[in-house]
């Protein structure tokens, strides 16, 4: 007699738990070698933010300049004093000790961030949700999102970090505390400025206590590093800041430029004034459109940034009355979407920002949205812009082209359209259900 395979006759869900183990096993193993090569890479070859970041807490204590001095590897120090502030402990370490600690809190952050976003999206606790939900949300998003991740480990940037604090931030506020939520957005935007586009969100919602956090949270972290240095040095410090990073880089400038900043100010930069974008054999590139003089170059930048405040006003406005997964995740998750092309200085590992946003298509994708050819579409141009237009796929020459030409910042404002894209299509049946049970009553 022919045996039956058993394995066939379980249900989904049971050959997926059966699977499980070996899926944990292989996500503990990939997440590992992520870390071990990135950690090891920023150590040998002392490339690594963190070793600028322990430099200018050190440079913060003894009071001296952090703006003007290059770092360890020839970087200079952009962030606000507070972040400097945040770094001391980590000056008391040896460096490979912070490399490495620093590559596990990203991966956990991040990985908590994740559940974190998802569990407030659903309304349940996230390991309360089925585990082949979990996996296939998180595992796509990660998928999508893997480039940015990588390289944000293999180079220890801090967005994660302001990641977690914008997440946990929109945690609280689901759970009604308003002014704590306020306070660790304020927080988040005085470390780096990438989350300041969540300020139009609320004065748009005129959530009046979130405000007052916001503006709690910027005292906050403006006044704290005086407690090191003094309140004269602070003020100094932030004056420096001003000068030296904010307005050096806005738009009609020139300043970062090239395809190292997918920012739209920069596109608008680099497609109206004279200025190489890349370089490819010792050739330098460049994809001016038309020169402008900088004043109106400075206008156009300033008007692509107010266009991106609009749209967020627009459309916390316009769908204020749709279902909480619209009205409050999508406007959060819309939100994300644009972080990285409204920041003056924008790189591809900044577009980590990106994960909440991925989480939430990947999520209407599989529960919602299964036939719209459109929100489908929008989702996958967006990753191919964003993350297949790399020289690993394309070639540096053909990578440094389509960078310069804006792909990058068009695959962001494409993933803004999905989730644009999703938003309406909810809205429009929500209001569809409740008129065809209307209906239907009426006739019988």
């Amino acid at each position: 007699m022919k045996q039956i395979n058993s394995s066939r006759l379980l249900p989904a869900d049971d050959k997926f738990c059966r699977r499980l183990p070996l899926y944990r096993w292989l996500a503990a193993a990939l997440t590992s070698i992520a870390v071990i090569a990135c950690s090891a890479q920023q150590i040998f070859r002392r490339d690594g933010d963190p070793y600028l970041f322990v430099n200018a807490a050190r440079q913060f204590m003894d009071g001296q300049d952090i703006y003007t001095r290059v770092g360890e590897h020839g970087n200079f120090y952009y962030y606000p004093p507070f972040f400097a502030f945040l770094n001391i402990p980590l000056t008391f370490l040896p460096g490979a000790v912070v490399i490495v600690l620093w590559s596990l809190a990203s991966v956990c952050l991040l990985t908590w961030s994740m559940a974190a976003f998802y569990s407030g999206m659903t309304g349940q606790p996230f390991f309360s949700l089925p585990a082949r939900t979990r996996w296939i949300v998180c595992f796509f998003s990660t998928a999508l999102t893997a480039r940015f991740t990588i390289l944000h480990l293999r180079f220890g940037q801090s967005n994660i970090l302001v990641l977690a604090l914008a997440v946990l931030a929109l945690t609280w506020l689901a759970r009604k505390h308003d002014v704590r939520a306020g306070t660790a957005i304020g927080l988040s935007i005085v470390i780096k400025l990438t989350t300041l586009p969540f300020v139009f969100w609320f004065l748009a919602r005129r959530n009046g206590k979130v405000l007052i956090g916001l503006v709690l949270g910027g005292l906050i972290g403006v006044v704290v590093p005086a407690l090191v240095v003094g309140l004269h040095r602070d003020v100094n410090y932030h004056r420096e800041w001003v000068e030296t990073v904010a307005l050096a880089n806005a738009p009609g400038t020139g300043s970062w430029a090239g395809i190292g900043n997918i920012s739209l100010r920069a596109q608008v930069d680099r497609f109206f004034l004279r200025v190489p974008t890349f370089a490819y054999k010792n050739k330098m590139y460049s994809v001016t459109v038309v020169e402008l003089p900088p004043a109106i170059v400075r206008f156009l930048g300033q008007l692509a940034l107010l266009c991106i405040a609009l749209a967020i006003g627009w459309y916390a406005l316009r769908f204020r009355n749709a279902p909480e997964l619209v009205a409050q995740w999508g406007g959060f998750a819309f939100v994300f979407s644009l972080l990285p092309n409204f920041s003056i200085v924008a790189e591809i590992p900044h577009l980590v920002l990106l994960v909440p946003a991925y989480i939430y298509v990947v999520h209407i994708w599989y529960f919602q949205l299964t036939r719209d050819r459109l929100f489908r579409s929008l989702v996958l141009l967006s990753f191919v812009f964003t993350t297949l237009t790399t020289k690993t796929f394309c070639g540096q020459f053909v990578a440094g082209i389509l960078t310069s030409l804006g792909v990058v910042s068009c695959g962001m404002l494409l993933l803004t359209a999905a989730i644009f894209r999703a938003g309406t299509l909810i809205q429009r049946e929500s209001k569809i259900e409740p008129l065809m049970v209307r209906m239907c009553h009426e006739a019988f």
